[in-house]
């Protein structure tokens, strides 16, 4: 069998519409070749130990396995990461949260931004690399997330990112911040157990999805030194109880909401 068989017959089997596509990213996976060499070669053989391998691949997309699982890498925001099954796939949504931060943090000289929830650490790398005078706090409640970050970290040559495990804000309580940044559970309970691939820990925020959200601006709320800045990523449909929560804990706050590409009402970005 050829590259260019085995690539049709892989396109066949998954049938979506972007069949062609995962089938090409799947097979110069398990063979480590660019683009250019997969045209090069597709009229050469494969030998039997890739076909298997890539075949399994295919049967596991098929079944529904993320792509970016399969092959272990997601890009985000030009940077490519590690991922793996311990942590939530980076969505292209969160770039607009990443965008804003960026944004607001270069008005500082040598701002500390938490990143709390940071799962593979896409968006505490990504504020590092872009911010190499800042300091970043990358926090989560799970071990095996906080050691991919750290690989992602060391992929990137971030040194100004200090990984610690925590719920939400209770391991930085007496340190100054002055940007909070949270991508946290926000599916509601009912839809986040129709996902069994990705993190139950990282999807479900409750019966309505808020639960984790409602809890860190409690615990801004709650901080004697208040941070100047709070952005949250949450669901669709969430922005008007988001804005209530915001505005029921943070009294004198002014709170401003981005649409993502959809455009969906996605992100907000509370000044204290």
């Amino acid at each position: 069998m050829t590259l260019s068989q085995a690539f049709e017959l892989g396109s066949s089997q998954l049938g979506s519409t972007t069949a062609r596509s995962d089938a090409e990213t799947l097979l110069r996976h398990v063979l480590g070749i660019s683009r250019v060499e997969f045209f090069l070669r597709l009229d050469r053989p494969l030998d039997d130990t890739a076909a298997k391998t890539y075949f399994e691949l295919i049967n596991r997309l098929a079944a529904g396995e993320p792509l970016q699982y399969l092959t272990g890498y997601m890009e985000f925001y030009r940077l490519d990461f590690y991922v793996n099954s311990s942590v939530l796939i980076p969505r292209p949504e969160t770039e607009i949260m990443v965008g804003k931060a960026l944004e607001i943090a270069r008005t500082y000289v040598n701002p500390v931004i938490a990143d709390v929830g940071c799962g593979s650490g896409a968006v505490a790398v990504t504020l590092a690399k872009n911010l190499p005078q800042s300091r970043i706090f990358a926090l989560d409640i799970s071990t095996a997330a906080l050691d991919l970050a750290r690989r992602n970290a060391l992929l990137h040559n971030c040194i100004n990112i200090e990984f610690i495990e925590s719920d939400l804000l209770d391991a930085v309580t007496g340190r100054r911040l002055d940007i909070i940044c949270a991508n946290l559970p926000y599916v509601p309970s009912a839809e986040a157990r129709n996902n069994c691939f990705e993190p139950q820990l990282a999807l479900d925020g409750g019966s309505a999805g808020l639960d984790v959200i409602r809890r860190l601006v409690q615990q801004t709320a709650a901080r004697e030194a208040k941070p100047d800045w709070l952005l949250l990523e949450f669901g669709t449909g969430q922005a008007e109880a988001v804005t209530s929560i915001l505005e029921g804990q943070l009294r004198g706050s002014r709170t401003e909401i981005l649409r993502d590409l959809i455009p969906v009402e996605r992100v907000s970005v509370t000044r204290l």
